[in-house]
């Protein structure tokens, strides 16, 4: 589990993956070593992950977001092929009137076609709606993190 150090400490590291340790433990009144020890527990425990995010719409890149109707299949099954794909960033098992969530980045109108021709020779697809990014407003903050009140802790990555 985590405590109130540990989830500041993300919230920190969400809005600046690169900052400093010595300016962590400043504004977390802890010592460096401190910091570091609770940063390699979190990665070694798979809470925290330090990645650079990039917004594909900046580059000229399509960015799509698939909702996918499993029929007569295991969706976990088609979930795992989609998964597999280059083109493909997330994929999730969702509720509502279709079974996947998939976000996918191309680099051009011909590589979304390929794409959706490779999803639709899947075993067990019955159904995709598709939603072509046109602008983006706000990037991934990935975890909402709560106080014990139920009020997020901080603010969100890219505010």
């Amino acid at each position: 589990m985590i405590d109130d150090t540990d989830r500041r400490l993300i919230e920190l590291l969400m809005r600046d993956g690169r900052r400093p340790f010595t300016e962590l433990a400043v504004e977390l009144e802890v010592s460096e070593a401190t910091v570091r020890g609770r940063v390699s527990r979190l990665q070694e425990s798979g809470i925290l992950k330090i990645v650079a995010l990039c917004n594909p719409l900046t580059l000229g890149h399509q960015s799509i977001r698939l909702m996918i109707g499993v029929r007569d299949h295991s969706p976990r099954a088609v979930a795992k092929s989609l998964a597999e794909m280059a083109m493909v960033n997330h994929v999730a098992l969702a509720t509502g009137a279709r079974d996947i969530w998939v976000e996918a980045t191309c680099r051009d109108l011909d590589q979304l076609v390929t794409l959706l021709d490779d999803v639709r020779r899947l075993p067990g697809v019955t159904d995709i709606d598709e939603f072509v990014l046109l602008e983006l407003y706000k990037d991934y903050s990935w975890v909402g993190l709560r106080e014990k009140s139920g009020q997020a802790a901080g603010q969100s990555f890219g505010s």
